[in-house]
């Protein structure tokens, strides 16, 4: 998760940068999951999240699939 904070600070730094809302949307997945393990979060969470810390307007679906994505275990680099 660190490279991906750094690539939210690296974006939200650029004057006048335009960061992804799919960036977005997995930083607001792993706040929801740090923040909200119980009850567990879900993408209204996400999309709460996103609107108040970054003003990202996100969809549903995007939202959903951060949060999807973000409670996936790490893929590993070693193959079977």
């Amino acid at each position: 998760m660190a490279g991906l904070w750094h690539e939210v600070m690296r974006t939200m730094s650029q004057p006048g940068a335009s960061p992804d809302d799919d960036l977005l949307a997995r930083a607001a997945a792993d706040i929801a999951l740090r923040d909200h393990p119980h009850p567990p979060a879900d993408a209204e969470v996400v999309l709460e999240i996103a609107r108040t810390e970054f003003a990202a307007v996100l969809s549903y679906r995007q939202a959903r699939a951060a949060l999807d994505s973000a409670r996936r275990p790490p893929e590993s680099d070693t193959a079977p």
